[in-house]
């Protein structure tokens, strides 16, 4: 071994030995052994982050009639609506956000139109509001919780884990990745442009990665090295990057706050609900091969639809699109 290497592995055996750790009841201890766990150490209790599930189903779909499920009160989860053979979706916002905005309220009310399913909606809105990187920390707490309340109704319902479809905008994207990783054999998760910073070039035991799902797919769209929101790496089977994954068209060039960032849940709403035109997306290297002409063939496994769809196809890899700049965002 030489001398780099047993400077590395000493490095990582006194963080190891000295690793912070915080243990909450009922849900277990969380430790900052891996370098992107520490900053900002530790996440908040599950009291305060206070993560709450709304269900929806076609009984209940408007957004006032949701049901409150409580992961640890079984006679609440056997009372519910929810049907175990079913499919369950979950919708999980990101930074500063709730789960009752109209997008992602959108995405329910189609993903309830398309067929009849389980949604639900993920609120940590107590947890996402305050500095960046603590938000970031809570994110573990949530997965966590998703991960118990989904062997919760796999005990209680028999819903099937591969049933089971994670969706992410943001943090919520990585939130998701923590609920697969806790929780093996989830089926989905979607992320709609997974968060960036804090996020870019760390260990996948930080960030959500293909490990976290059978099929994990991801909408990149607001991808710029420095203003960014999102993260540019590919973290799924599939990746998507329309318009080249940075400056949406019809967003202003002057990079009004977050439009890039939002696409990506305005394309995976359009999705759902579009009868007539799929997001066809193409293999390549890159943005600029693709703008070159370059990327017209689908290959062996075929072209992937971003999006609802993106399940339907074997394909895996990267894969680029061009959109609209408003509704209808699909090009025919």
């Amino acid at each position: 071994m030489d001398g780099l290497a047993v400077v590395l592995s000493t490095l990582l055996f006194l963080q190891s030995a000295f690793a912070r750790e915080v243990c909450y009841d009922g849900l277990g201890c969380f430790d900052d052994s891996a370098s992107c766990h520490s900053l900002r150490f530790p996440p908040e209790s599950p009291a305060k982050v206070n993560t709450q599930f709304f269900l929806y189903t076609r009984s209940n779909q408007a957004q006032g009639d949701h049901q409150l499920l409580d992961r640890n009160d079984d006679g609440n989860l056997m009372a519910s609506l929810l049907d175990g053979r079913l499919q369950t979706k979950f919708i999980i916002h990101g930074f500063t956000d709730t789960i009752f905005s109209d997008y992602f309220q959108a995405i329910k009310n189609s993903l309830l139109n398309k067929e009849n399913m389980n949604v639900i909606m993920v609120d940590w809105n107590d947890g996402a509001n305050g500095g960046y990187n603590l938000c970031r920390q809570n994110t573990r707490v949530v997965g966590r919780e998703i991960a118990m309340l989904a062997r919760a109704l796999n005990r209680v319902h028999g819903a099937d884990f591969g049933d089971m479809h994670l969706i992410g905008h943001s943090l919520g994207a990585h939130t998701a990745g923590y609920a697969g990783a806790f929780q093996s054999g989830l089926g989905r998760i979607t992320g709609l442009d997974p968060a960036g910073p804090s996020f870019r070039g760390v260990d996948p035991e930080c960030r959500l990665d293909p490990s976290d799902a059978l099929f994990v797919d991801n909408i990149h769209t607001d991808t710029h090295e420095i203003l960014g929101m999102g993260i540019l790496e590919p973290v799924g089977h599939v990746d998507f990057y329309p318009n080249g994954g940075d400056d949406m068209p019809g967003c202003p060039l002057l990079r009004e706050v977050a439009c890039d960032h939002f696409r990506s849940v305005y394309y995976f709403e359009e999705s759902i609900r579009s009868t007539d035109c799929a997001f066809t997306a193409y293999p390549c290297g890159s943005w600029n091969q693709y703008q070159a002409g370059l990327c017209t063939r689908c290959g062996l496994a075929g072209c992937p639809e971003m999006g609802y769809n993106a399940d339907q196809s074997t394909a895996t890899g990267s894969f680029y699109l061009e959109t609209n700049g408003k509704d209808t965002y699909c090009q025919q």
